[in-house]
């Protein structure tokens, strides 16, 4: 078996051109020195790119601005509850002043409903009493 690969195998002439075209067209894919040096002068330099990013915000003052963006969130909401709570609180205390203005009111209307029945019968033990008197026989003391 012969190694394919190995330094002594012989090459064909059209082996070798093939190779050549593709060699060729790998080089012409590749950037020339001066295309390269081209391009490295139009990178920006460190001092440039310091420039640039200097006016930006740094992480310190991100975190300092979203904690104090969160604090004032946070104070707003306490401050949003505290009236809820102070608007439920007066809620409840109409609400239960109304509660009792009806108790009072039916409270007041059953009263005279039983007051009416009362009045019919306000009479009988006296005339029950009489009845008695007439129809049963007296007793002995």
């Amino acid at each position: 078996m012969s190694d394919a690969t190995g330094m002594t195998t012989p090459v064909t002439r059209g082996e070798f051109a093939q190779f050549e075209v593709r060699l060729e067209q790998r080089l012409a894919q590749l950037v020339t020195k001066a295309e390269f040096d081209e391009k490295i002068a139009q990178l920006v330099t460190k001092a440039e790119l310091d420039e640039r990013i200097a006016p930006l915000a740094t992480k310190v003052e991100l975190e300092r601005w979203g904690g104090a963006l969160l604090a004032r969130v946070l104070a707003r909401i306490e401050s949003g509850e505290r009236r809820m709570i102070e608007r439920m609180d007066s809620l409840e205390q109409r609400l239960l002043a109304e509660l009792a203005r009806h108790t009072k009111a039916i409270s007041e209307s059953l009263w005279a409903q039983i007051a009416v029945i009362d009045e019919k019968y306000a009479d009988l033990p006296p005339r029950v009493t009489k009845l008695e008197a007439k129809v049963l026989p007296t007793r002995r003391r």
